[in-house]
């Protein structure tokens, strides 16, 4: 995988996107430091949302988990008013 500076990139950056268009990727550095990659995109990865995708396993991931038969939310909230 090539490595391109900032300025470099920043200065080649249609001719960058042509080769990505091509499946090639990129790392860009800054001060020698790798800061980013530039790859190509895919239609998998067009409707992708962190947050949406965090909650949407926390909602699966507490299907099944209940309090038991006798402790409920009501409950607990009762219990903490006391």
């Amino acid at each position: 995988m090539k490595h391109f500076g900032a300025f470099e990139a920043k200065t080649h950056f249609s001719e960058l996107l042509g080769d990505v268009i091509k499946g090639n990727k990129f790392i860009i550095t800054k001060h020698g430091v790798q800061v980013a990659m530039i790859i190509p995109f895919t239609k998998e990865e067009e409707g992708v949302d962190p947050v949406k995708d965090a909650i949407r396993a926390l909602k699966k991931l507490r299907k099944g988990i209940t309090l038991g038969k006798e402790l409920s939310i009501r409950k607990m909230m009762e219990e903490g008013r006391r």
